[in-house]
């Protein structure tokens, strides 16, 4: 069969990948120039940044299997720490059968898994898919006939696309503002490489280490971080200044590492 993946996250590529390997021809249409969705790196200056996902805890499901196994190894990073969690500026370990899971990213980036999930198939980049119409025989995609077509793509987006044709729970985003923070200062080796408020008090909910996290994050003698805002925050503030933003999470981090990372 011919079966269009509209999607190239890491759910869309994950299923591209089973039907491939079931023996059908699977075009991926992407509309963005990248691969992975939400397990995305951006490269500011001499700074490298995981703005999504920070890290993939696989915990024994098939995503495991294909980065430990099947996949091209040579890229990927084990980190070593645990995540330790914080409230109101303080730090704690935590529990630490909890905080203490395997977790992954890679050297480069963790977009890199999008790359490996995508060797091997027809991924269309830049293509941004306007209509999908179920015909009798088959389902058109921009016009374009398929056997079936798999839609993986964020709830609401899909509601878009999909309705009147077909009913989409009414489904929202949960907003999450990443602020990339680079500093020209070393910060001292933690017994952490990420924060986590896990009560979601505070505007800051998660802060990834990135230079402590991983190799080649940062220059030597600098430090990268990733703040991430909170939803209530998040979507309070979505359309305020870069600046605004940028304030809140940096006055975060000051109160947790110490008054020179204002």
């Amino acid at each position: 069969m011919r079966i269009c993946v509209v999607g190239a996250g890491v759910a869309g590529l994950a299923a591209a990948r089973i039907l491939h390997r079931a023996g059908h021809q699977v075009v991926v249409l992407e509309k963005s120039s990248g691969l992975g969705g939400r397990c995305a790196t951006r490269r500011v200056g001499p700074y490298t940044f995981d703005t999504g996902a920070t890290s993939i805890a696989p915990r024994g499901r098939g995503l495991e299997k294909f980065m430990l196994e099947e996949a091209d190894q040579s890229d990927l990073h084990r980190i070593e720490k645990p995540g330790w969690l914080t409230e109101y500026g303080r730090v704690a370990p935590g529990d630490a059968t909890k905080m203490k899971i395997d977790r992954y990213t890679y050297r480069s980036g963790i977009n890199r898994i999008g790359k490996l999930l995508a060797e091997g198939l027809e991924v269309r980049r830049e293509i941004k898919v306007e209509r999908i119409d179920q015909e009798p025989e088959c389902v058109t995609v921009n016009g374009e006939s398929y056997d079936h077509c798999v839609v993986a793509i964020p709830a609401p987006q899909a509601k878009e696309l999909l309705e009147p044709q077909r009913s989409v729970p009414m489904t929202r985003f949960r907003a999450c503002l990443s602020v990339l923070l680079g500093y020209e200062k070393e910060l001292p080796p933690q017994p952490y490489f990420a924060l986590l408020d896990e009560d979601q008090r505070s505007p800051l909910v998660w802060l990834s280490l990135e230079s402590q996290k991983c190799p080649d994050r940062a220059p030597e003698g600098h430090t990268a971080l990733v703040a991430q805002l909170g939803a209530e925050f998040s979507r309070d503030h979505y359309d305020s200044s870069d600046h605004e933003v940028g304030f809140e999470a940096w006055t975060a981090v000051s109160r947790i590492l110490g008054k020179e990372f204002a």
